[in-house]
């Protein structure tokens, strides 16, 4: 404990400074004897109020802000190491950890496509190393990606590591205690509006990756990358070279995809192509990194994803479910309407979909931009699950001249199910897309 107290600058109380703790723990139902219980503050809750329970499992301390102790366990005496933000003392330990690791980190932000990135550079490497290491789910917020580091194994030469914001400075924050060797933006796009304003926001908070990078560092962007005259800005000051990469043409053979890069022939079995970006920038990253393109043709076409609820692909009896429920924004939603469209040209297609949360006072008039999308990519019918939102959406379905009757919005999920399920016929190309906060992985799970 008193390593650790220097770490986080901390207090001891009733513990002494010589003795140890086995583990970890910020929640108290997993907390194991001899854990040590930070009591961290999330937005549903805050751990001071379960200091009681972490005690009762025989937590060795815990990490708690004195003033937010409950008023009950004021007077009782119990070992605990007294900071004034136990968020901030998580990070500190997850800075400090990092120090111990001698591979390479490699970081990738963006307003879509990051966990789907971060999935595919993870199985590239484990290709070199079984032991490589990634964010697990979609541990990217200013909580995850310090409990990412400190669970990431030193014994290995790869750690991927995702980093996402939905406000100013993290992901500076967060790069600085990451440090990552090389990066990748995926895009920048119309996310977490709310806190970010407009897309320029979004450009200068995705640069923040730039902060926690030595000089000479490099990222890897698309070439069509939004504002890429502030970024390239904030790299330039960071001193940080950025690597562009450029749409790629693909043939198919068989049930695989053939593409040229860095003058050679790859192969992979993903037949999704939106993530055929993800895969490229992953190469190019990894080609920077120094793994002979021999390796990287290897790990290709040995590569093999389950991302689901990212245009994860259901072929059911007649007709084709694409489940996209991960998450949504406008850029996000844009892309996957115009692949659909691609891929199944001569298929009816239907879009159920959810809101898109975090976009601010632009929501109602991003909504509706969605809704002129999916008339412009031949979408021909609408169901709508939520409120204010799904009105956007039909507003914007009507202004480009999609039928009001095949535009309906429906706020009970049964009356939904039932209505697709009357409507669905054989051969139909079903999308169904929204934020987490829309739940619309209930739809599918229901219809499958």
């Amino acid at each position: 404990f008193g390593e650790m107290r220097q770490i986080i600058n901390a207090k001891l109380e009733n513990i002494g400074s010589d003795s140890s703790f086995n583990d970890f723990s910020i929640d108290s139902r997993t907390v194991k004897n001899g854990d040590l219980f930070f009591c961290i503050k999330g937005e549903m809750t805050d751990g001071h109020k379960y200091i009681s329970q972490a005690l009762d499992k025989k937590a060795s301390a815990v990490v708690a802000c004195a003033e937010s102790i409950p008023e009950a366990l004021q007077k009782r005496d119990f070992p605990k190491m007294l900071v004034h933000d136990p968020n901030l003392a998580l990070r500190e330990w997850a800075s400090d950890a990092r120090k111990y690791f001698e591979g390479k980190v490699l970081a990738v932000t963006g307003s879509n496509g990051k966990t789907s990135t971060k999935e595919i550079l993870s199985g590239l490497c484990k290709s070199f190393d079984s032991n490589a290491y990634a964010t697990p789910g979609n541990f990217n917020n200013y909580i995850g990606v310090p409990l990412t580091l400190l669970d990431a194994p030193l014994e290995t030469k790869w750690w991927i590591i995702e980093i996402g914001s939905n406000n100013f400075g993290e992901i500076a924050e967060l790069s600085k205690i990451v440090r990552p060797t090389g990066g990748i933006i995926t895009n920048i796009g119309e996310s977490h509006l709310e806190f970010l304003h407009d897309t320029i926001g979004v450009a200068r908070e995705k640069s923040g990756l730039f902060s926690g990078m030595a000089q000479g560092s490099k990222v890897v962007i698309p070439g069509s990358l939004l504002h890429l005259e502030i970024v390239q800005k904030n790299a330039d000051k960071a001193g940080v070279e950025l690597i562009k990469t450029s749409p790629i043409k693909v043939k198919s053979k068989e049930d695989r995809l053939e593409f040229n890069l860095f003058k050679s022939d790859f192969e992979t079995g993903i037949k999704n192509q939106l993530f055929l970006q993800n895969l490229v920038s992953s190469l190019t990253l990894l080609r920077l990194q120094g793994i002979s393109v021999t390796q990287l043709q290897q790990a290709t076409a040995n590569l093999e994803l389950d991302l689901r609820g990212r245009f994860h692909t259901l072929y059911l009896k007649d007709w084709i479910l694409i489940d996209d429920t991960y998450n949504a924004n406008p850029s996000s939603f844009k892309s996957v309407l115009e692949n659909m469209k691609i891929l199944y040209p001569q298929n009816r297609k239907i879009v159920v979909c959810g809101k898109m949360a975090e976009l601010g006072l632009k929501s109602p008039e991003l909504h509706q931009q969605v809704g002129i999308n999916m008339v412009k990519n031949g979408v021909e019918i609408m169901f709508g699950f939520g409120s204010e939102e799904i009105e956007s959406y039909i507003g914007g379905w009507k202004n480009e001249g999609g039928s009001l009757k095949s535009a309906k919005q429906f706020t009970e999920m049964e009356e939904l199910l039932t209505a697709f399920r009357n409507e669905q016929k054989p051969g139909d190309v079903v999308l169904v897309k929204g934020s987490r906060s829309a739940r619309m992985e209930r739809f599918v799970e229901n219809i499958r």
